[in-house]
């Protein structure tokens, strides 16, 4: 259900993932890094707003709900440290001045917090279940 915070919390994951995808992180020497500069990067930036919009339809399922939101979390961190290991091995020899990051390098730090927000919030949920059956 869209009314529930975790799923306010995916939903701005998923968005921010996708806009990631336009737009290059980095520049080395007039050529950009970008969505398209590495299959393994292509792949997690693909599976990361997949996998984050189907979660949000799981609100039923919550412990799947859980797991993928999990998972998520560490394609985000491999997204992260890829874009600054990336970056980095490839300006090693450039000279000072030729590389840059961009803004888009901080969209999975806050994806990660977006993300581990949605899952403390799948957890109150399935608390408050757990309690409501034990009461029954």
């Amino acid at each position: 259900m869209i009314q529930r915070i975790q799923s306010i919390y995916l939903l701005i994951v998923t968005i921010l993932s996708v806009v990631i995808c336009f737009y290059p992180y980095a520049t080395l020497n007039g050529s950009e890094l970008s969505y398209t500069s590495s299959i393994i990067y292509g792949g997690i930036a693909t599976l990361i707003p997949i996998i984050a919009f189907v979660a949000i339809f799981l609100f039923r399922k919550r412990i799947l709900q859980m797991r993928l939101c999990s998972f998520t979390c560490v394609l985000l961190l491999f997204q992260a440290i890829y874009m600054i290991v990336s970056f980095f091995i490839a300006a090693k020899g450039m000279p000072e001045g030729t590389s840059h990051l961009y803004m888009p390098v901080i969209v999975p730090f806050i994806n990660i917090i977006l993300t581990y927000l949605a899952i403390r919030g799948i957890g109150k949920d399935e608390a408050m279940v757990r309690a409501a059956d034990r009461l029954r």
